[in-house]
């Protein structure tokens, strides 16, 4: 009885995997928090910080220099796409050579490549949202701009970027693994996705012949959730949602069986 009763005590004294994998993402996270931006100056804020400085300039000369679209503020409307494009340029950049920059850390059994890309997604997206957060905030404050109308569909937008990018981050690590020819194609990629994405822009604003080509783009359909939850008069025709979750699914899962190819490469 006592001995059994020791063996079940151990047991249960035995962390869960989920317990586990927390434990490994939130030393990751340290770590690449630490790598990135040091305790220096400000340390961690720089997190809030870069992209903040970056949001700002841009959505200042968008609220000088352009005019409201179909009743969307000028500042508002540059500051939500920028944001969220800044999660797909962060996430999607940084892809590649991710994985091999942290080599080292694969001698531990518990670390997994797609660890590594899971921490770069949380910071980079923790890090603009944040952004975009005391920008908006500043923003009501001065005038420029609203409280999101709905902030749900608001932050709906950013979730599905988010995902966008982590299951685009999943291919990219994979291919440009050892391969520094392609991965040289992953910055000019992100600058071709800056027109094409929809942050700048509205579908109501297209000629019919190009709105339906640009439908098959899921990035457009994201900047129009978003921009539906932060205006009144959005238009919510262009959300797609069903398909935004199809091909963000299908990605993750195509990113999944890429990524567990390459930790069959790597050679600790």
């Amino acid at each position: 009885m006592s001995g059994t009763f020791l063996k079940g005590s151990d047991n249960q004294r035995q962390p869960s995997a989920f317990s586990t994998q927390c434990a490994v993402i939130g030393a990751l996270m340290l770590r690449e928090l630490h790598s990135r931006f040091g305790r220096d100056n400000i340390g961690y804020l720089w997190l809030i910080g870069e992209p903040m400085m970056l949001a700002t300039v841009i959505s200042s000369i968008h609220y000088f220099t352009s005019h409201s679209h179909q009743g969307m503020q000028p500042y508002p409307f540059t500051l939500v796409g920028y944001c969220l494009f800044i999660i797909f340029r962060g996430i999607f950049n940084r892809a590649e050579g991710a994985v091999e920059g942290s080599s080292s850390l694969m001698y531990h059994k518990m670390v997994k490549p797609i660890d590594v890309m899971l921490v770069k997604t949380i910071i980079e997206s923790l890090g603009c949202v944040a952004s975009l957060i005391v920008l908006m905030a500043i923003g009501i404050m001065l005038g420029i701009a609203e409280f999101p109308v709905r902030p749900l569909y608001l932050m709906l937008g950013a979730l599905m970027v988010t995902w966008w990018s982590f299951a685009l981050s999943l291919i990219v690590a994979s291919v440009t693994y050892g391969s520094h020819t392609l991965g040289r194609f992953v910055h000019p990629i992100s600058y071709f996705c800056v027109p094409l994405s929809g942050a700048f822009w509205t579908m109501s604003l297209l000629p019919s012949n190009f709105r339906s080509a640009m439908a098959w783009n899921p990035m457009v359909a994201m900047f129009e959730t978003a921009r539906y939850g932060q205006f009144e008069w959005a238009d919510d025709r262009y959300m797609y949602i069903g398909y935004q979750i199809t091909v963000c699914a299908c990605l993750t899962f195509v990113g999944l069986v890429f990524i567990r190819t390459l930790q069959k490469r790597i050679h600790v």
